[in-house]
């Protein structure tokens, strides 16, 4: 039997993960009506002054994006591990760092992907100026693949562990504040008519140095939990 080319292999790994989910929608409806909700709750909470409003629009966007993505990372591998797939994996003859690479793929374009889609409508919710919305996008596009990315590394380290999804939420936020920080630095930048680039070189910096390392780590996390 002739071995599976690399990229077909990514791609029916892709395909495969993309099927699951979509059979699991309400799983990809919940983080973005949680986004919806929260970003809701904050003109009642704090009145309908837009001043107030639009100063904190970038950060709320940002860390109610942060949150909602939380919801769907304890699941990223359990559902493999149950059924014994992730096994096969390990087995596979395609590197096992190149497979995850595409699950996480997947993961993000099932998560983070609507929170992005929707996030002009959360901004909006909030009176962020429209100038700053494209930038607000940019941020998220680059900011949440750093957050898939740690989340996976973080998952594999805890593979197999029972309520895991405290621990990870403990684990993932220090990780996730520099990310914020820059994000929201371009888009506190861009309101105030500054330049705003350099907070986003650094994260787009940031995600290359993870693209490469964290599929690494997170293949290697995964052999230890699952020879455990």
């Amino acid at each position: 039997m002739n071995r599976p080319g690399l990229l077909t292999a990514c791609t029916a790994m892709l395909r495969r993960d993309l099927t699951l989910a979509w059979r699991r929608r309400g799983d990809i409806a919940m983080p973005v009506l949680y986004a919806l909700i929260v970003t809701m709750l904050f003109p009642f909470a704090l009145g309908p002054e837009d001043t107030l409003l639009q100063r904190i629009a970038g950060g709320v966007v940002l860390v109610t994006v942060l949150l909602a993505m939380l919801l769907a990372l304890d699941a990223m591998f359990s559902s493999d591990i149950e059924d014994g797939s992730l096994e096969q994996l390990v087995m596979a003859p395609q590197p096992l760092a190149l497979m995850l690479g595409m699950k996480i793929l997947a993961h993000w374009i099932t998560t983070a992907l609507p929170l992005i889609v929707i996030a002009p409508l959360l901004a909006a919710m909030l009176h962020l100026p429209g100038a700053v919305i494209p930038v607000l996008l940019l941020a998220l596009s680059l900011a949440t693949p750093l957050l898939s990315l740690f989340g996976a590394v973080l998952v594999a380290l805890t593979a197999g562990t029972r309520r895991s999804g405290m621990l990870l939420a403990l684990m993932l936020l220090p990780l996730c504040v520099p990310a914020v920080i820059f994000a929201a630095g371009a888009v506190a930048a861009a309101q105030q008519g500054l330049p705003w680039l350099a907070p986003i070189i650094w994260l787009a910096a940031a995600l290359v140095l993870a693209v490469v390392l964290a599929p690494l780590a997170c293949a290697a996390a995964l052999r230890i939990a699952l020879d455990a």
